[in-house]
């Protein structure tokens, strides 16, 4: 399910009711692109949810990065398009958390009402926090700083995570959900996040079944998701696996 072909960019911040209706439109004649590099990133979750929810999707990757990026708004990486095949009308939405808010509400991961979509955007900012903090702080350290804020990531940032999510999944009854008994933009962004934690060396002896059952249920739950389960098992998904672990191979120097 990949291409190398972009859209015009068509992004727009003025009122536009077609825009609007199509946004709250789920008919089965849409059609997703993600525009980003053959690479997990912050795509990642992205991916997943369009994988989750069913609809038709691809990934499709820069051919030309100098000139796309003066033709997509904000000149960076996720772009959602969203093409409704039908009117021909397409929505382009660019940065990731953007994406995949829009993409919660759409295939309703945010809740059922305003209180239990800020409990879970607390949960998802939670963890995109950590991550954040891994990205900028020890994947792109300089190199002679880069073993020394590792260390500080896996003996403070990542236990810390750890701590305050067992407890609140602990408090919902270790169901495998953040809120209620519901999949949740929270859920599959953590156990993304969980998954790369738990493939580096340093964080072994954080996770286990004692240790953090919550997180393990979690993923466990997320996981027996037969969409979820057929995509992190494609080869779409593997292609991308291996170009990002070349990718970490360098950044880790």
């Amino acid at each position: 399910m990949t291409s190398t072909q972009a859209t015009k960019s068509t992004f727009t911040t003025r009122t536009n009711l077609a825009l609007a209706a199509a946004a709250a439109a789920t008919t089965s004649d849409i059609k997703y692109r993600v525009l980003y590099l053959k690479l997990h990133g912050v795509a990642a979750t992205t991916r997943a949810i369009l994988a989750i929810s069913g609809a038709e999707w691809e990934s499709i990757y820069p051919t030309d990065w100098a000139v796309q990026k003066k033709q997509v708004p904000l000149g960076v990486m996720p772009v959602l398009y969203e093409t409704h095949q039908e009117s021909g009308l397409i929505l382009e939405i660019p940065e990731s958390e953007a994406i995949e808010r829009y993409l919660a509400r759409k295939f309703l991961l945010f809740g059922q009402d305003l209180w239990e979509e800020t409990a879970i955007n607390v949960f998802y900012s939670s963890s995109n926090a950590v991550m954040a903090h891994y990205v900028t702080k020890v994947l792109l350290a300089f190199p002679d700083t880069k073993s020394r804020e590792l260390e500080k990531f896996v003996t403070k940032e990542v236990p810390a995570w750890i701590e305050q999510h067992e407890k609140w999944l602990g408090r919902n009854g270790l169901n495998g959900h953040y809120v209620g008994d519901q999949l949740s933009i929270a859920d599959i962004r953590s156990v993304i996040c969980l998954d790369r934690y738990i493939s580096l060396p340093e964080c072994k002896g954080l996770f286990s079944d004692e240790k953090t059952p919550g997180l393990f249920k979690l993923k466990s739950t997320l996981e027996q998701n037969e969409r979820y389960w057929a995509w992190i098992h494609s080869q779409d998904f593997e292609d991308i696996n291996a170009s990002t672990r070349q990718r970490l191979a360098v950044l880790s120097g």
